[in-house]
């Protein structure tokens, strides 16, 4: 019998393990989460078998999947080095950057234990086991990490079968690049956006309370884990900063347009910008 421990019941985590439980239902599912309402949610949806209190369990399994912030995914793999795994087991993680975690995962390699860089590219601005869907990952992207050994990537679409995904090989230093453009820069839009349009309109009534749609639609994602994007911030910084260098460049270019009333250049812009944001629906 299949025994899968996972670290972390958050939003991702709890996604994998209901996962795990449609395409496998005998297999044993272990879980490790500081919040014990994660833990008793888990347990009374039948998603996880067992709670357990740290990695000293992570001996009895054959998948262990870490799905905390980077930082702590870092911290576990160095831990789970040190301890007597079983040989062929398989380790993942679900962060939301690459290289760091692929660094660190010399740590296992270097002992013949295999470890797969993942990242499903799906997710929502709710946290904590009740916001986790069985269908979170449907017909998204998967990030695969390639590692050392032929069949440890196999076994883990095995394990997730049930998720519907898309499994993409990426190497990490190109995955890093993607996400810090398509996740990691929204996501500093998005927050710096609600920061200084709160500020801006303190005082006044009735202020950001007045935000429609438009607002709200591009803002959503500021509702996300702090704790998480700290994280991510302090573990991609060299692709976001490169990132965020390019666009207020192009704000610029776009700031420049409106002093000038270069109504030609704005239209263009937001002719091709509408056209490319139609093609992703």
């Amino acid at each position: 019998m299949t025994t899968i421990l996972i670290k972390g019941l958050g939003l991702i985590g709890s996604s994998l393990a209901r996962i795990i439980k449609q395409g496998h239902p005998d297999a044993i599912v272990l879980a490790i989460d500081p919040d014990q309402d994660n833990i008793t949610f888990a347990r009374q949806q039948g998603f996880i078998d067992q709670a357990v209190t740290n990695l000293e369990a992570a001996s009895q399994a054959d998948f262990i999947i870490l799905a905390t912030p980077v930082s702590q995914i870092v911290t576990d793999i160095q831990q789970l080095a040190q301890l007597p795994l079983k040989p062929s087991v398989v380790i993942t993680d679900v962060g939301s950057t690459k290289q760091t975690i692929m660094h660190a995962a010399q740590a296992l390699t270097t002992k013949g234990i295999d470890f797969v860089g993942g990242h499903p590219m799906a997710g929502s601005h709710l946290t904590g086991a009740q916001a986790g869907k069985a269908d979170l990952f449907k017909d998204a992207f998967y990030f695969l990490v390639p590692t050392i050994k032929g069949d440890s990537a196999q076994r883990l679409r095995s394990l997730l079968i049930a998720a519907g995904v898309k499994w993409t090989p990426i190497k990490a230093e190109d995955h890093d690049k993607l996400v810090a453009q398509i996740s990691h820069l929204p996501h500093i839009l998005a927050y710096t956006l609600v920061q200084q349009t709160a500020y801006t309109l303190a005082g006044q009534q009735p202020g950001i309370n007045a935000a429609a749609g438009g607002f709200k639609s591009t803002t959503r994602i500021a509702q996300a884990d702090p704790t998480m994007w700290t994280a991510i911030m302090q573990n991609n910084r060299t692709d976001i900063l490169h990132q965020l260098d390019e666009y207020i460049t192009d704000l610029q270019k776009v700031r420049t347009a409106i002093n000038k009333g270069d109504l030609t250049t704005l239209r263009e812009l937001f002719s091709e910008a509408a056209t490319i944001r139609k093609e992703l629906n």
